[in-house]
């Protein structure tokens, strides 16, 4: 009997308008047996939310048995509600994938070649179509006045560097072992900025990051500017756990982050962008009154 060699986790939280479309993409698009894989959905959705999930999986994925739904006992956040998932999985290669993620071509195959080629492998991850098409992105540690463009730029041209960059939470591959030496997701961590925090620990511990630019996915977040304060304030807050957690100096990383808003402010005025002007004044805002 086959053993289950990758374990998908994807944490929901009232997404059940996205989860058939993940699911399907993974099932048509599957290059190994289902008996090789499985996928676990944590759902962090209060009780009503997680019984309309429930439904939906049940209705179009009834003959599944390598789906299994997980009702998390409480929202801990992105990194709590993988951890769980990740200690209920049976594979030795976990696939992280937002329920806003689709697959585009086979990579389960791919991934296990790369995982079992590269003995100090521990993440993997490939090219996202969709969110401004930003497959990486740049550290806190290394932002500077012109990070946005330079991200553009580093994209465009996929120059990659596992130490400069992170690459997207929104789909990727790790090894499970490897991740549970490092303590897998730090649940002080609510949402973002997990990703850097992640890397930071697997190259500390000597594991390679690999970037694979010839495989794609699409990630349906779309290239949204719209402002959300609550949004914000949480990434905010993450950013500056992360700062203090990796010994960061707070007052430069400050000055560098409020010169680079002041550029993107300045281009957005010259340029007639109202929308954008308004979301980075706010955020601007945002950011110095939590790191002052």
């Amino acid at each position: 009997m086959e053993t289950v060699e990758i374990s998908i986790i994807i944490v929901t939280y009232n997404s059940q308008d996205l989860i058939k479309g993940a699911i399907d993409s993974i099932y048509n698009l599957a290059d190994i047996s289902k008996t090789r894989f499985e996928i676990i959905i944590v759902d962090n959705s209060p009780f009503d939310g997680h019984q309309l999930l429930k439904k939906n999986i049940e209705n179009n994925f009834y003959n599944a048995s390598n789906l299994y739904v997980i009702h998390n006992v409480k929202n801990g956040g992105y990194g709590q509600g993988n951890n769980v998932g990740i200690c209920k999985a049976k594979g030795k290669i976990i696939c992280i994938m937002n329920p806003d993620v689709l697959f585009l071509e086979p990579l389960m195959k791919d991934a296990l070649l790369k995982f079992q080629s590269n003995s100090q492998l521990a993440l993997l991850g490939y090219k996202q179509t969709g969110g401004f098409d930003y497959s990486f992105y740049l550290k806190p540690e290394f932002r500077n006045s012109f990070s946005g463009f330079q991200m553009k730029l580093y994209n465009k041209f996929e120059n990659f560097s596992a130490i400069k960059h992170y690459l997207s939470g929104a789909f990727f591959f790790i090894d499970k072992e490897k991740f549970e030496k490092i303590g897998l997701f730090d649940e002080n961590i609510f949402m973002y900025f997990e990703e850097p925090d992640v890397s930071n620990r697997l190259l500390n511990a000597g594991y390679e990051i690999q970037y694979d630019k010839s495989k794609k996915y699409m990630h349906l977040v779309g290239n949204r500017i719209e402002y959300s304060d609550f949004g914000f304030k949480n990434e905010m807050k993450s950013l500056l756990y992360y700062i203090k957690k990796h010994g960061l100096n707070k007052k430069k990383f400050l000055t560098a982050f409020v010169s680079e808003y002041r550029v993107k402010m300045r281009i957005a005025k010259i340029i007639g962008d109202t929308n954008r002007l308004e979301k980075f004044s706010k955020e601007l805002s945002l950011i110095q009154e939590i790191f002052i």
